[in-house]
């Protein structure tokens, strides 16, 4: 089962598990946008803040496994509504695990946290490991603080077998513009069609993180559903890091059309975090997995799928 399933993550996550023979269920607090991949998975509509709807879905499907994604997940909106976030995180998160407990069900648990919990990081303290503190630098960051710690506490006092993964930045087709790759090459490929004056407008360039592709994390996600400790975080990311400068500079050169840059106040994070690297030594030694696509191939699909939605 695989809740917030028509998001990016999910709806990415649900074509690899379909693909590799396994029984879907999504959940969604809307219909579906789009028909794949839910013509080879099963998906119902659900308020994740409805604990009875929640109880009635976990109690028909009956999963083996739960990949936990339901979230209010802009750091953006967070700042407009941080009550709906917080809401969303523990309410929502509660309800799954609620339900899972009262159908009797030893479920094993992926909750999906951020790196965005480490928050501000010194340069002499990278590359993050899962021990590092907890510093959350926005309303967002601290809702998934509040995830992780309920995910142990669950584990701890209810023998959930919850495991909690900490991802830092996913890019890929299909990503909301809220995101910075997928903004970029959203402008990118609308002025290509000249549905927009050639200008891409940005905020804070100098800020770097670890990207890392989401059709190789969701693979990462199966594997540590299965074979993490219960209890425990897993740092999944690429081990790198990317200036934003660097990204829009790649963008940038695979545009046909001309493009020049300019900064928008109105994009510039009330609070920013200079730099997010991860050390995903934890994840590689358990399950042996790193992410295997170049940046490149990646921000290319991306364009090329804004290309399509822009023709």
């Amino acid at each position: 089962m695989i809740t917030g399933a028509d998001g990016f993550v999910g709806r990415h996550l649900a074509g690899f598990l379909a693909g590799e023979g396994i029984e879907v269920m999504g959940l969604d607090q809307r219909p579906a946008r789009s028909i794949s991949p839910w013509d080879r998975c099963e998906f119902g509509v659900c308020d994740i803040l409805d604990h009875e709807r929640v109880c009635s879905h976990v109690e028909a499907f009956r999963p083996d496994y739960v990949f936990h994604l339901a979230a209010q997940s802009s750091v953006r909106r967070s700042w407009d509504d941080p009550g709906l976030t917080f809401e969303v995180a523990l309410t929502g998160q509660a309800n799954v695990l609620d339900a899972l407990r009262e159908a009797g069900l030893d479920s094993r648990v992926h909750v999906a946290c951020s790196a965005e919990e480490y928050g501000k990081v010194r340069e002499e303290e990278l590359p993050i490991k899962e021990d590092h503190p907890l510093r959350p630098a926005s309303p967002y960051a601290l809702s998934k603080v509040i995830q992780d710690y309920h995910a142990i506490f669950c584990h701890q006092a209810y023998g959930a077998r919850t495991v909690v993964t900490r991802a830092f930045n996913m890019i890929g087709p299909g990503q909301s513009p809220e995101f910075v790759v997928s903004d970029f090459a959203r402008q990118v490929a609308e002025a290509e069609a000249g549905r927009r004056e050639p200008v891409i407008r940005v905020g804070n360039l100098e800020a770097r993180r670890d990207f890392a592709d989401v059709r190789d994390l969701v693979g990462a996600y199966w594997h540590l559903v299965r074979e993490g400790t219960p209890g425990e975080a897993y740092n999944v990311c690429s081990g790198c890091d990317h200036s934003v400068a660097e990204i829009l500079d790649l963008l940038l050169s695979m545009s046909e059309t001309p493009i020049r840059v300019e900064v928008d106040p109105d994009r510039l994070r009330k609070s920013d975090i200079p730099v997010l690297r991860g050390d995903n030594g934890k994840m590689r030694e358990l399950v042996g997995w790193v992410p295997d696509r170049p940046l490149e191939e990646t921000l290319k699909d991306v364009l090329d799928w804004w290309r399509e939605e822009s023709a």
